[in-house]
């Protein structure tokens, strides 16, 4: 009986990493029997930083690592930690970049996502729909900075919803869940005011939201999470951070996804505005 064989790969792009994924998915399929497989994608990783960080948990599943990263640090990094650590590594536009700029004698713009201007405003949406997966939740704090946008709320006040529907506007947004526990990133304070956008409602309409959330959940609708009490604390502790950092504030109550999402965009475009004419 033969071996069962798993291999992961993980696929790193400093754009979107779609060419990597498409490389790797038709590579793959020339292999029809071979099933047990994983493919881990990284987007936007622009830093050695979290470079490193994934290189590393490549490593520990001695994993195939596929990259577009056309940033030559960035490169050339990978590939002597994958020669030194025995990883296959491939990054399928690097040696025909190399190859282009020889026979032109031109120095390539190491710009990240130059094929995607073929369709600037669909490639943007794509882009912002993976930063805002990357970015939600707090999940990562390098994105408050990165972020057009940035949502401060309390749990269940439509902060993931409203992030992917700006997103596919086109907007890179990140979100940070509130709560007096929680221990709120310096790059919050750091964000120009008029990025920060905070999520304000009664705490009666934010409890029964959250009786709905746990009764679905087959939870005791009554628990800690949904009382009247603890929504009027987090909501207290919310609009002191959203007075510290001069958010706007944007009432979830009794409207749309889209009319919140029409209410940021036009704040965020004054900026813009007011940005271009300093």
């Amino acid at each position: 009986m033969q071996e069962k064989y798993h291999q992961t790969f993980y696929v790193i792009s400093d754009s979107v990493g779609e060419t990597a994924i498409r490389v790797t998915n038709a590579a793959l399929a020339q292999f029809p029997t071979f099933t047990d497989s994983s493919v881990k994608r990284f987007p936007f990783i622009n830093t050695l930083e979290e470079l490193t960080e994934i290189l590393e948990d490549a490593l520990k599943h001695h994993a195939t690592v596929v990259a577009t990263l056309v940033n030559e640090d960035l490169h050339y990094f990978t590939k002597e930690f994958t020669q030194k650590n025995d990883l296959f590594y491939f990054n399928p536009i690097h040696d025909l970049i190399q190859h282009i700029s020889i026979i032109t004698n031109k120095e390539p713009s190491e710009q990240s996502g130059s094929l995607h201007n073929l369709d600037d405003q669909y490639f943007k949406r794509i882009q912002a729909i993976e930063f805002a997966v990357k970015y939600d939740d707090g999940k990562n704090r390098r994105g408050f900075k990165l972020a057009d946008i940035v949502i401060l709320g309390v749990s269940r006040s439509s902060k993931t919803p409203l992030s992917m529907y700006l997103a596919n506007k086109g907007y890179k947004v990140a979100n940070l869940p509130i709560f007096p526990e929680a221990n709120i990133p310096r790059e919050i304070f750091e964000i120009p005011k008029e990025k920060i956008f905070g999520l304000s409602a009664s705490p009666k309409y934010i409890s029964d939201i959250r009786k709905g959330r746990v009764k679905f959940l087959g939870l005791d609708e009554n628990a800690t999470y949904s009382s009247l009490e603890r929504v009027k604390t987090e909501l207290m502790f919310a609009n002191d951070l959203f007075d510290k950092v001069d958010a706007h504030i944007v009432s979830v109550e009794n409207q749309s996804i889209e009319e919140m999402a029409e209410h940021i965009i036009q704040e965020y475009k004054k900026y813009q505005l007011y940005d271009t004419e300093k």
